[in-house]
């Protein structure tokens, strides 16, 4: 079938005009994939869409358990790419030819360029109501460098309407209160009637207005994010990482289904179990984004496993020359400044410092100033009285005695200072390159509790602020989450928690991707080990040497 007959076919061109599907055709590439061969591969970020002209594909897909089976085949006129060209997703699914096919390909890079172009082109396109959604789907400061947004969604507004309900009942209440005295006799302007009720009535819907639209579910290409805010008075965040995830499933009540809204479950590897994202409109929607990312992330990771593992059978039979990764240059040796040698490990007030792979954090400054208020107020005030009573400036019938008493009692108020402030700096929360730990410790030689747990154990970390002045100031609550006997770790009331919370995710992250690394270099020195022994076999000796 010629270019543009087969395009008009998609239901994406379907309703292009005759120039438009003409220009749209010009960026078609006719490829052919002979029997066997890939045409996407899941994991990717190739950002095409694939039109099968003719022959036949077989369409798999890795599942969570890491098996890769067949889902679906494309025939003549099908499509698989759609979401790629439009929004540049990852392949969620590996494509290979199963006679020899010939295809459309077409480019997101050329068919951006031609959209921004010819705009009037985008508004023909026959276009997912969830793909033009996600299209207006927005970045936030606290993302990771390689994050991008997917999908944001708000609840329903039947939370919003059941969240007025009280209001209009104690409107309509006093309303009848109202009648029933003007029945009465008693007289009343109108107008200010209408204030009395009417302002508390708006500002109240307004305020639940606002409640409403600061709540959402975001799904991005790292995570799930569950945010709750109240303007200045409560704000949290609640994270899941998408390789944690397992499955997904819906959930509806009978008013759900008349309003077409639902609860999706989201079944995770962690001790938490479900994660719920209760009153969501189009609930599958959200369902099939959670499980299109999840299912390229593990496509992507089991494609690098395999590359590395045939890579390295192809060394281990002599076909391939073994590869050594350059050890990384040594970081030349910074030139510390006398001001910075001065300095102590443990910097005196600082609310955050770093020690080689150590970030430590201490509790916001306004409650070191709680602790320290009283016996700052003292000292100063017993030093003003020791003054005035040193130069004569009110009569003292005690004499020295009583200056003697003020000192006593001036360098005892100075040493409950100093308590303080020590026992302030001692509680540190410290995130490292292994675990997170929790010190809290009392001055000179009093208890010490430290809690700790490896980055591999935690399951979810999430922030919690709490009151207008928290807000203000923007420090909180880090709770961490973690398997086993150490329980949760919180970083109590500590500066910039949102910071925080990314950086410990990131070092995750990190972590993970290490722990990964070392075993899929396990996994493939054994199996090329196994591989070398069934070629010796095979072959009634020894591989061939590399050469």
């Amino acid at each position: 079938m010629d270019t543009l007959a087969r395009l008009k076919s998609v239901p994406l061109f379907a309703s292009l005009s005759a120039d438009a599907l003409a220009r749209v055709a010009q960026l078609a590439i006719r490829h052919p994939y002979p029997k066997g061969s890939m045409l996407c591969e899941q994991g990717e970020h190739d950002e095409t869409l694939y039109v099968i002209d003719s022959g036949e594909a077989i369409i798999h897909q890795i599942d969570a358990r890491g098996l890769e089976r067949p889902i679906d085949y494309l025939r003549e006129g099908g499509v698989i790419g759609v979401d790629a060209l439009l929004l540049g997703d990852a392949n969620d699914k590996s494509v290979q030819a199963k006679t020899d096919v010939e295809a459309l390909a077409i480019r997101k890079p050329e068919f951006d360029a031609l959209l921004k172009e010819h705009p009037e082109i985008g508004v023909q396109l026959t276009i997912r109501p969830l793909v033009r959604e996600r299209r207006r789907a927005r970045s936030f400061p606290w993302f990771n460098r390689d994050e991008a947004p997917l999908l944001m969604r708000r609840r329903h507004w039947v939370v919003f309407a059941r969240a007025m309900f009280l209001p209009l009942f104690v409107l309509l209440l006093l309303g009848i209160l109202l009648l029933l005295l003007l029945q009465a006799g008693v007289s009343a302007n109108p107008w200010f009637v209408i204030l009395l009720l009417g302002i508390p009535f708006a500002s109240i819907t307004l305020w639940l207005w606002a409640d409403w639209r600061n709540d959402f579910y975001l799904v991005t290409t790292q995570r799930i994010v569950h945010r709750e805010r109240l303007i200045l008075l409560y704000e949290s965040r609640d994270e899941a990482p998408l390789d944690k995830i397992q499955g997904t499933r819906i959930s509806r009540r009978l008013l759900g289904k008349l309003l077409k809204y639902g609860n999706v479950h989201v079944e995770t590897a962690a001790t938490r179990g479900s994660i719920v994202l209760d009153h969501l409109p189009d609930p599958e929607g959200m369902r099939e984004v959670i499980d299109k990312q999840a299912s390229a992330l593990n496509g992507r990771l089991r494609k690098q496993e395999r590359e590395e593992i045939y890579q390295q059978l192809l060394v281990k039979t002599g076909r391939a020359q073994p590869t050594f990764a350059q050890p990384p240059a040594p970081a030349p040796a910074r030139q510390l400044s006398i001001l910075a040698r001065l300095t102590p490990k443990r910097p005196l007030l600082r609310l955050r410092y770093e020690q080689a792979d150590r970030l430590v954090w201490r509790k916001h400054w306004i409650f070191l100033l709680q602790r320290i208020w009283v016996p700052l107020l003292a000292a100063l005030l017993i030093s003003a009285v020791w003054i005035m009573g040193s130069l004569s400036l009110w009569p003292n019938p005690f004499g020295p005695s009583l200056l003697l008493v003020l000192l006593v009692l001036w360098i005892a108020v100075w040493l409950w200072l100093l308590w303080e402030v020590e026992d302030w700096r001692n509680d540190e929360y410290v995130v490292t390159n292994e675990a997170v730990i929790d010190v809290q410790k009392k001055p000179l030689f009093f208890d010490e509790v430290v809690r700790r747990a490896g980055l591999e154990r935690i399951e979810n970390v999430s922030i919690e602020i709490h009151g207008v002045l928290p807000n203000l100031l923007n420090y909180g609550n880090v709770l961490i989450q973690t398997a086993g006997a150490t329980g949760a770790i919180t970083f109590e009331n500590v500066p910039h928690p949102g910071d925080i919370q990314a950086e410990v995710f990131r070092r995750i992250e990190v972590y993970k991707e290490g722990q990964r690394r070392h075993d899929r270099e396990r996994r493939k020195a054994e199996t090329a080990y196994w591989f070398e022994k069934y070629h010796q076999i095979i072959q009634g000796g020894p591989p061939p040497a590399a050469a």
